[in-house]
Order: C-alpha cells, then sequence, then structure tokens
C-alpha cells in the first residue's frame, strides 16, 4: 500500500504534529510505501522518511512570505492565525499547497491519502486526490476553528462529506464533526491517540527521600492552557509542602514570557525550560514525578498519556476525551487526578469568577499527587499494563485495519 500524509503544519511540536509523526512511525511496522506533505520554516529538518518521501511546503520563503498558518492561533513556533489571512495570503497559500499536492501525487502515486485537519488543506486534497481513498483526521482544533470562523468555513472548506472515513478523537466528537462540517456519522471512527512507547518508559532511577518533588508542564504557554493559574496554584502549594520544583517547559512569546515572569516572581523553585525535540523532552520528563495538565481546552491531552507512560503521576482538568479513553481502571487509581474545569465560553476562556475555585483545586490535587509520592505510593502493575494499551504501536494497528477496510 502507497500511503501519502498530508499536514499544514510543523510535523513536530503540537499534539497534531505529533500524531502525524507517530502515525508514519507506526505504520512502518506493516511495510507500506509512506510519503509525507507538511509545512516547514526556518530551516526545520524532519528525518521520519528519507529525503525523496518529503514534500515540504515552505513557509517564510517567497512564494510564502509569512510564518506557518496554525490550528491554534498561539503555536509554540512562529505562526499566522488564519482568521487574520487576507485574500493574498490565502490565494498564496492555496496555490502553494495545490503544487505540492499536485507533485506528490504524480510522482509518489498513492493509493491512500491521510488528510490531518478537517480544515483547508483537506478540502484542497480531496479536490487533488479524486480517485484515491481519503481519510480525515480530526485533531479538534479544527473544529474549534469551524465553529470560531464560520465565514471562512464556508468559503474555504467543503467536500468534506467525500472523505471515506474520518478519525476522531474520541465518541463525544462524532456528533460535532457532523454538526460543524456536515460528515455522516457512520463514516467516523473513534482512534484516540496513542504515545511513542520508544520515547516515553518510566526511569530506571530510584527516587531518594530527600529529593524534591518535580512538577513539569510542557505546553503552549498561553491562557487558554492554564499555565497562569498553574503558577499561582503551585505557589499555594509551596507554602504548605517544601522540596517542590515546577518546571515551565515552553516558548512564550513577548507578552506571555512578561506575564509569565512576572507570576514567578522571585520564586526559585520555578524555571521556564524551552525544548523543541521529543526526545529531549521525553528524557526531562523521566526527571520529574508529576506532570500538570491545566488546560480550558484539549482535544484529546496526549501528553498526559506520555506522562503516565513515562511513569508520572498526572493532574488534569476534566478532558472528557481523556477521561473516555483512559477508562475506568486507570481514571479510579490515583495516578491521575482530574480538575473540574470553570465555566468555559468561546471553546477556551474560563469565567472569570470560577478562576479563584479552579486555582484552589488545582492546588488540592497537585497536594494529593506530591503527597503519595512522599508515601512511597507505587504505580500498580495492573494499571501500567492499561496504560500501554495506548501505545502507538496499538493505534497503528487499528489504523492498519481500518485502511485495510476500504481497500
Amino acid at each position: 500500500m502507497r500511503i501519502l500524509h498530508v499536514l499544514a503544519q510543523l510535523p513536530t511540536r503540537t499534539g497534531s504534529g505529533v500524531y502525524y509523526s507517530n502515525l508514519v512511525e507506526g505504520l512502518k511496522t506493516f511495510g507500506h510505501e509512506q510519503a509525507a506533505v507538511f509545512a516547514v520554516q526556518d530551516g526545520f529538518q524532519w528525518d521520519v522518511l528519507p529525503a525523496d518521501r518529503c514534500f515540504p511546503v515552505e513557509f517564510k520563503s517567497e512564494a510564502l512570505p509569512f510564518p506557518i498558518a496554525g490550528m491554534s492561533d498561539i503555536m509554540p513556533y512562529d505562526n499566522t492565525v488564519y482568521s487574520s489571512m487576507n485574500v493574498t495570503m490565502i490565494s498564496q497559500w492555496q496555490v502553494a499547497f495545490e503544487g505540492v499536492l499536485g507533485m506528490a501525487k504524480m510522482l509518489f502515486k498513492p493509493d491512500v491519502v491521510i488528510l490531518h485537519h478537517l480544515w483547508m488543506l483537506t478540502s484542497i486534497g480531496i479536490k487533488i486526490f479524486d480517485k484515491q481513498i481519503k481519510i480525515g483526521v480530526c485533531h479538534n482544533t479544527d473544529l474549534r476553528q469551524g465553529e470560531q470562523n464560520p465565514l471562512m468555513k464556508e468559503m474555504f472548506v467543503d467536500g468534506l462529506d467525500k472523505l471515506d472515513m474520518v478519525f476522531s478523537l474520541s465518541d463525544n466528537q462524532k456528533g460535532r464533526i457532523n454538526g460543524v462540517f456536515g460528515i455522516c456519522p457512520t463514516k467516523i471512527v473513534t482512534m484516540g491517540g496513542g504515545f511513542n512507547q520508544k520515547l516515553f518508559y518510566p526511569s530506571t532511577t530510584t527516587r531518594k527521600p530527600h529529593d524534591p518533588i518535580r512538577i513539569v508542564y510542557a505546553a503552549k504557554i498561553e491562557r487558554s492552557k492554564g499555565i497562569f493559574e498553574l503558577i499561582k496554584a503551585f505557589h499555594q502549594v509551596s507554602k504548605n509542602r517544601a522540596g517542590l520544583h515546577l518546571s515551565v517547559v515552553g516558548t512564550p512569546d513577548e507578552a506571555n514570557e512578561a506575564k509569565l515572569s512576572d507570576l514567578i516572581g522571585r520564586a526559585s523553585n520555578i524555571e521556564l525550560v524551552r525544548i523543541t525535540s521529543q526526545q529531549v523532552l521525553a528524557d526531562f520528563m523521566r526527571e520529574h514525578d508529576i506532570y500538570a495538565m491545566p488546560s480550558y481546552f484539549e482535544g484529546l491531552g496526549l501528553i498526559a498519556i506520555e506522562s503516565l507512560a513515562t511513569g508520572l503521576r498526572v493532574v488534569a482538568t476534566e478532558i472528557e476525551a481523556l477521561i473516555s479513553l483512559l477508562g475506568e481502571t486507570v481514571n479510579n487509581s490515583g495516578v491521575i487526578e482530574y480538575v473540574k474545569l470553570p465555566r468555559i465560553y468561546d471553546t477556551d476562556k474560563p469565567v472569570e469568577d470560577d478562576v479563584p475555585q479552579f486555582i484552589k483545586d488545582l492546588a488540592e490535587n497537585l497536594t494529593k499527587q506530591v503527597d503519595r509520592i512522599r508515601d512511597g505510593e507505587a504505580f500498580a502493575d495492573e494499571i501500567r499494563s492499561q496504560i500501554n494499551t495506548h501505545s502507538w504501536a496499538g493505534i497503528a494497528n487499528q489504523i492498519n485495519d481500518q485502511i485495510a477496510r476500504l481497500t
């Protein structure tokens, strides 16, 4: 089988980019011929496939003199917001991707095309690959774009009902996919997401009783991710529990870095760390004990699963897709604690009156995990086994079976 993977962003650095790269890696097991279309800028290199199987679209170039358009308004790299693109920019974007997709069709001759994000590029791909099997992948940020930018959706996103199949992150996404993009529910298959077992595995180092307990956050530095509330919650926990450290992994813009610095103040047990590779991130996470995911909005929250696979306890907001994917056994085991979300509007904005209680709840759940570590509670073998079922080896096997159904 010849499979072409298509993404309008960098194939790393975000949840959808990691999903894209892991899917390519996972399908190698089945002997498929694979090629990839993706965006690049600033000298970015991607070595998951050989160079002759990669069809990059270069931004910040003569043809595309602006940064990559991101499905989120704030990305962990220089980006353009879709809703801010003018007619000229959209035309340049369309022409660039149409050209590269046409080249990939001619040179690679795919049997199956996997199109990431139910948005503008998938609509273009559906037209170009009219005779090929086409599978769409919903990452939730596309639903957000469709809901928040209905005019752009009406003008530039059409024909999605011609997809042969769509992978959703959770069962509860199916109704929204149908409502926002008009895709028949019978075409939608819940696939979830998995972790790369080659990267995310527990540390072999034994914790010493006097070691500080290290909490890590690794995501975009922006309000929708709850990072500023996490800093406030961490200050509260530190007043009652000594020997704590918080690592904030991310690359904030100037305004968010200033806000972060102001909230950290003179605290010597909080540091900002910049990491740009999954391998380095996985190694860094193994030096920690707790992962904090205080997001107001997530498609799945794959980083929480990667953290559990790495042996970290997790504190996360009540992300329905994550709760559904992990299942009752893991959810009730104490390895993960869920924080009730404040009331949310515009997809990812908290009602300000609810924020103080959210910070208090976040602090209480962080304290629970700190105390469990101090008490020497270990992951049960049964829980580790459950978590390991969500590896990319398992997800790739399911996806391979779905591809076989269509061919």
